[in-house]
């Protein structure tokens, strides 16, 4: 059963005659209207942190735009976050709110990272772009104020798949990671709209009805979404991973895939935890302020990185 004060809000947008999120089809017109949904009908819950400073990385393209948080409690762990978007629309303000609570309850540090977006920027350059933030941070983790061994991914949804693409990358680079927080994350493209997820029409509306989001992130050319870095569910070795929590809604289209991952993981001697939620719809992580039990989820997820970074639950 789909959470009730979801419902209400899904049947709000349905009488007002929103149409889904990418039905228009054109980025600018889609990068505005999401903002416009978001403060319209969930705006985002945003928890304290100490300061905030955006920056700039260095990139394979030029400066990459970032935004540090740091915890009013820190615990030395540093997180790199993606944020999320069908890889076409997202920035630094419309996530602010998934950063400063994992800010606020891992009490890290986190690097919110603006990589560039298609259909101006297709794949690979947002990768390449979260790849080699993960790098600078790396190099630079100190200056930051955390610890080398206390470093992680984490993203949603699209950016969940950079985050797991990410993963792989510094595995086999030999950069360590502690940590990777999956939320919905999108690992295979090749199969996206291939699910046995329950076909309410809200399933759709945050991440498109058929496969133009992802033509989209590829430049035209689906042929490459079973490359591992499209989709790190096909990677052919997924050992040594660090240890991984992956969060999904059973109303969410991307359901059997996580499920497969987790599965995939966890048979590759990853630890890893698997928080499914039967009520909840893709998007839930930004939805605390109109659904308790989509807070009562981003709360449980962000307490989950916390301890699997420190090892302390609070």
């Amino acid at each position: 059963m789909l959470d009730p004060d979801i419902a209400r809000m899904m049947q709000t947008m349905h009488d007002a005659g929103e149409p889904p999120l990418f039905e228009s089809r054109d980025a600018v017109s889609i990068r505005k209207r999401g903002e416009t949904i978001r403060a319209r009908y969930y705006a985002p819950v945003l928890m304290d942190v100490a300061s905030t400073q955006d920056i700039t990385i260095p990139g394979p393209a030029g400066d990459i735009p970032a935004r540090v948080y740091r915890p009013l409690t820190p615990t030395g762990a540093t997180v790199l976050y993606f944020h999320g978007g069908g890889w076409i629309i997202g920035d630094l303000e419309s996530h602010d709110g998934h950063v400063r609570r994992i800010a606020s309850t891992a009490g890290a540090v986190v690097v919110h990272v603006d990589y560039r977006l298609a259909p101006e920027h297709p794949f690979p350059a947002g990768l390449l772009d979260c790849i080699a933030a993960t790098e600078w941070v790396q190099q630079n983790i100190e200056g930051l104020g955390g610890r080398a061994d206390l470093l992680a991914v984490a993203g949603d949804s699209a950016g969940g798949n950079l985050a797991a693409v990410v993963a792989l990358h510094c595995r086999d680079a030999g950069l360590p990671l502690a940590a990777q927080l999956l939320i919905y994350p999108a690992v295979d493209l090749s199969a996206i709209h291939n699910t046995n997820a329950t076909e309410d029409d809200d399933d759709n509306f945050f991440t498109g009805g058929d496969d133009w989001v992802e033509r989209t992130y590829l430049g035209g050319d689906l042929s490459r979404a079973a490359d591992p870095r499209v989709s790190p569910l096909h990677a052919t070795d997924h050992r040594n991973l660090p240890p991984t929590i992956i969060g999904i809604g059973h109303h969410d289209p991307l359901l059997d895939q996580n499920l497969a991952y987790a599965r995939t993981l966890q048979n590759a001697d990853v630890p890893t935890v698997l928080r499914e939620y039967p009520n909840l719809v893709h998007g839930f992580f930004g939805m605390g302020g109109i659904s308790a039990s989509s807070e009562h989820a981003a709360d449980q997820l962000s307490h989950d990185l916390r301890e699997v970074l420190v090892g302390v639950r609070i």
